[in-house]
C-alpha cells in the first residue's frame, strides 16, 4: 500500500504574530488560527470519501494538537483517534526557543550571524537543531510512513517544508524556498504534491 498523505501546519498562534521562534515551546492559537483550523476541517471533509479510512497523527505540541482536534471536528472524527508523533515536532531553537530574531541577535550576535551564514550546519545553542537536522528527521518520518496507506498529519512550518522537500527528493536547500501557509494544506501522493487552499471565516 502506498502513502496518501494530507499534511497540515497548525493555525496561527500568538507567537506567530509576535514573530517568535516557537520551536519546542508553545503558544495558543489566535482566533484567526482557530478559524484556519476549522477551515482545514471543512475543506478536507469535502475531499474525503470516508474520513474513517485515515490514520490521524499530530505533533504533541499544543498548537498542532489544538489544530488537529478542530480539524477532526470538521471531518467527523473523534479527536481521541489522534496519535502523538514526536518526529512531527517543530525544529527546536534550543536556548532561543520563544525569542524573536532581534532578541537573539542582541543576546548572541556572533552565534546568530554564524547561523545565518550556515544554517544547514550550525545549530542554535542549548540543543537546537540545524536545518540539516530537521531534513534528516523529516526523511526518517517519511521512511516510517512508507506503506501506511492513508494518513492525515498535523505538524509545523519548518518540519512541513522539510517533509515536502524530502518527498520530492529535492536538495535540502530547496526547503528554504518553500512556503509554510496557514490558509492551505498539502496532499502528497504518487510522488507529487498538491496545494489545497482554504478560506477561513473572518475573525477581525
Amino acid at each position: 500500500m502506498t502513502l496518501d498523505l494530507y499534511l497540515f501546519r497548525h493555525g496561527e498562534t500568538v507567537w506567530n504574530r509576535q514573530r517568535r521562534m516557537q520551536g519546542h515551546k508553545d503558544s495558543p492559537l489566535t482566533a484567526r488560527g482557530v478559524a484556519q483550523a476549522q477551515a482545514y476541517g471543512r475543506t478536507l471533509s469535502g475531499l474525503l470519501r470516508d474520513p474513517r479510512e485515515y490514520e490521524l497523527l499530530a505533533s504533541p505540541l499544543g498548537r498542532a494538537w489544538q489544530t488537529a482536534v478542530l480539524l477532526c471536528e470538521g471531518i467527523g472524527r473523534d479527536p481521541g483517534d489522534i496519535r502523538h508523533d514526536d518526529l512531527l515536532r517543530e525544529m527546536t531553537w534550543g536556548d532561543w526557543d520563544g525569542m524573536t530574531a532581534c532578541e537573539i541577535e542582541a543576546r548572541d550576535p556572533q552565534l546568530w550571524q554564524a547561523r545565518i551564514d550556515d544554517r544547514f550546519n550550525i545549530a542554535p545553542p542549548g540543543g537546537g537543531e540545524s536545518q540539516q537536522d530537521i531534513v534528516d528527521r523529516a526523511s526518517r518520518w517519511l521512511a516510517q510512513m512508507a506503506g501506511r496507506g492513508r494518513v492525515i498529519a498535523v505538524c509545523h512550518g519548518a518540519l512541513g517544508r522539510a517533509i515536502r522537500c524530502a518527498w520530492l527528493g529535492e536538495p535540502a536547500e530547496r526547503m528554504l524556498e518553500m512556503s509554510e501557509p496557514q490558509d492551505a494544506f498539502f496532499r502528497l501522493a504518487a510522488g507529487d504534491i498538491e496545494e489545497i487552499a482554504c478560506v477561513a471565516a473572518k475573525t477581525e
